[in-house]
């Protein structure tokens, strides 16, 4: 598993075969053998990307989407020769019908290759190897696995055509056909895919509040006009057209003064906005906070469905936790799931929430689990703040420091890897999601293989940074650190609330130290140094992560920094 979740995430930059090779699988057939025989796949499952790049095995149980995703990364970034348009005529009452492929050669030489065509079926309920639906199973090859040679000229095209038959067995709502051409080494130039029955499905993907009458801040609060700008995301297989929206809710405390807004026209995969907001009154009488649930119904071009979404009214944005009162409103869930409160480690005494297991101090393999905070709404200029420790085998498991907006649709903002030895703050803005409701999620994700200590995380801030005043007290009278780079090197600024031992100190990514910028007794206030990307003994160091650490008598922190050579 974990190829869905990579097509659901990049979505119309990926098309998906499954080619079922083992004769006992119930959804063999003759040409996926040939398939895995062209290739010469050593193991089973094989993931192929882009006919060259491989992973070798899978999970009855996992989530191989951390390691199937930096190889898509690296080839998308690469322009292909080639660009394919599909269209298709359909009889369903015969289930026979016609592809056209019109394939262009857009760089300036000749390409060659095989063309192959590819009707496959996905939405197939089945319990299978630790699944209950299967997506993108091959069902048939027009007209064989061997494909057809071709040859474009540059800036030229060919058409090639292909006739096609339906099972009855099969479902034609849920059948596509994967058009690609592939090169002498295997390398798969383009591919491109058409539904057999296109079909509009519309979610709701976020929304932009606006406030019309209040304070200003930007806030939801009670006795304040606000205007919702609701975003739609087309995850169908043809362009959404004609689409309208109802916003609706039962909560006293709201009315909806603008329920009705139409949509700009949409195509596969992309965002639409409604072309005038949604309006809604908040009674001066509503607590704060409160929690509403909104309910948004959508039209199109024969499409119906109904999203819920939350919408928080509050005096006080934000959400902090130093973990230290018990779980509160944190939930945790998911596949092997070992997050915990722990005592073992933590960045402020006493707790930390821990992805590993007590007393052996190492997660497992096969888990995909989540952290997740409780909505909240950003104000202006929010970011989050954490503290973590983390140690998870490098390039196979992963976390990802993840926000949704409430349309269930989690943006990774950040992932660790790998291992780093002590406590360090991360700072993340939030400025996209000003105004909004959202909450955050820790998810790790581990392999079949090899373990290690696992993630740590505490003391977890949505803040607001403070005004100038409030900050400059809050830097006299507390520790502070600050990293900024230079024409030379980094300059750094930190503050101790009184006069203590100091150690400033560069450690690269293992946790060995660099170099000892500092050791010794220094007053209450501010203090500047700087560092030269030298180590300990005057040398320059390579390219690469390192951490600034400070650290006193009862307290540590550090900032990350990027060497570039």
């Amino acid at each position: 598993m974990g190829i869905h979740e990579l097509w659901e995430r990049t979505y119309d930059s990926l098309v998906v075969i499954a080619y079922h090779s083992s004769s006992s699988d119930p959804f063999y057939t003759s040409e996926s053998a040939q398939r895995r025989a062209y290739y010469g796949n050593p193991g089973y499952p094989t993931m192929k990307i882009d006919g060259i790049l491989s992973v070798i095995g899978g999970e009855h149980d996992g989530n191989m989407y951390p390691a199937y995703r930096p190889l898509f990364n690296s080839r998308n970034q690469i322009a292909s020769p080639l660009s394919i348009d599909l269209t298709l005529d359909y009889d369903p009452d015969s289930l026979k019908g016609t592809i056209y492929a019109n394939i262009s050669n857009t760089s300036g030489s000749y390409v060659s290759g095989y063309l192959h065509f590819v009707l496959t079926e996905t939405d197939i309920p089945y319990n299978w190897q630790g699944q209950n639906i299967l997506y993108d199973v091959a069902r048939d090859m027009l007209p064989d696995a061997n494909g057809q040679y071709i040859s474009i000229a540059p800036d030229t095209g060919i058409q090639e055509i292909r006739d096609f038959t339906i099972s009855g067995s099969w479902s034609d709502e849920n059948c596509n056909i994967v058009v690609f051409v592939q090169g002498s080494t295997k390398e798969i130039y383009q591919g491109a895919e058409i539904a057999v029955v296109p079909k509009t499905e519309l979610t709701y993907y976020g929304l932009t509040p606006t406030e019309n009458s209040g304070n200003g801040n930007g806030i939801p609060e009670p006795g304040e006009t606000y205007d919702l700008t609701v975003s739609l995301k087309n995850m169908g297989t043809e362009e959404a057209t004609g689409i309208n929206g109802t916003l609706s809710t039962s909560d006293p405390y709201i009315n909806i003064t603008s329920t009705n807004s139409s949509f700009l026209d949409v195509a596969i995969g992309e965002v639409t906005s409604s072309s005038t907001p949604f309006a809604i009154d908040i009674d001066s009488s509503c607590p704060a906070p409160h929690t509403i649930s909104f309910i948004l119904d959508i039209s199109a071009n024969g499409f119906y469905g109904s999203d819920t979404f939350t919408f928080i009214i509050t005096s006080t944005p934000g959400f902090e936790d130093d973990m230290e009162s018990g779980q509160g409103e944190w939930t945790h869930s998911g596949l092997n799931d070992p997050w915990h409160l722990t005592e073992h480690k933590s960045n402020s005494p006493t707790h930390s929430w821990y992805c590993g297991n007590e007393g052996s101090w190492q997660y497992g393999n096969e888990i995909d689990a989540s952290l997740v905070s409780p909505y909240f709404v950003v104000g202006p200029g929010t970011n989050l703040k954490f503290y973590h420790f983390y140690n998870t085998e490098t390039n196979y498991d992963y976390g990802y420091i993840d926000i949704d907006n409430g349309s269930n649709w989690w943006m990774t903002i950040d992932e660790i890897n790998g291992w780093h030895a002590f406590w360090s703050e991360e700072t993340y803005s939030l400025s996209l999601y000003a105004g909004q409701t959202v909450r955050a999620r820790f998810r790790f994700v581990s392999d079949p293989n090899t373990v290690a200590e696992g993630w740590y995380v505490d003391d977890v801030s949505f803040g607001v940074p403070a005004g100038v005043e409030e900050a400059e007290r809050k830097v006299l009278n507390n520790y502070y650190l600050k990293v900024i780079p230079s024409a030379n090197g980094f300059n750094i600024s930190f503050s101790i609330p009184r006069r203590t031992n100091t150690l400033l100190r560069i450690y690269d990514i293992r946790g060995r130290v660099i170099t000892t910028l500092y050791n010794g007794f220094l007053n209450k206030g501010k203090h500047s140094l700087s560092w030269n990307r030298k180590d300990g003994n005057g040398r320059s160091i390579a390219s690469g992560i390192y951490f600034v650490k400070l650290s006193a008598k009862d307290f540590s922190t550090s900032k990350k920094v990027v060497v570039i050579r």
